[in-house]
């Protein structure tokens, strides 16, 4: 009996002991400016609704995978690039942040949308069919 409470002690401490993902930076609109404008391979995910991309905008080159779908659809986006998660204020873009660190991506940082806007910087305005 003991050795059995000794073992399954030993295995939650090894799950336990897991190295928590490094916190993810967040980014002003200039750095994610910065950023797009060296074109270095960086890939920028916006994790936000359609409907969402269709009304508020989003940055030229981006990649679209809604936060609730982001697990079932990793393959779609390469873990050898850097990934900059953005979303309207940065929440969801530091959970999206979160699941692809955990599952051996490269978040590099998280952005906010809404100073970019304030801001006048480029955006375009895709119409596009929600992916289920």
């Amino acid at each position: 009996m003991l050795r059995i409470v000794f073992l399954m002690s030993l295995a939650a401490a090894l799950v336990l002991a897991q190295p928590a993902p490094a916190p993810v930076k967040q980014i002003s609109a200039d750095e994610l400016k910065t950023m797009l404008e060296k074109k270095d391979g960086v890939v920028f995910l916006d994790v936000r609704e359609p409907k969402e991309l269709q009304e508020d905008g989003t940055i030229e080159g981006y990649v679209h995978i809604p936060l609730g779908q982001l697990e079932r659809r990793l393959a779609e986006l390469p873990k050898n690039k850097p990934i900059v998660t953005i979303c309207r204020r940065g929440v969801r873009a530091g959970k999206a942040a979160e699941i692809l660190s955990k599952n051996g991506y490269k978040p590099v940082a998280a952005c906010g949308l809404t100073e970019w806007k304030e801001k006048k910087y480029a955006l375009i305005y895709p119409k596009m069919e929600e992916k289920r």
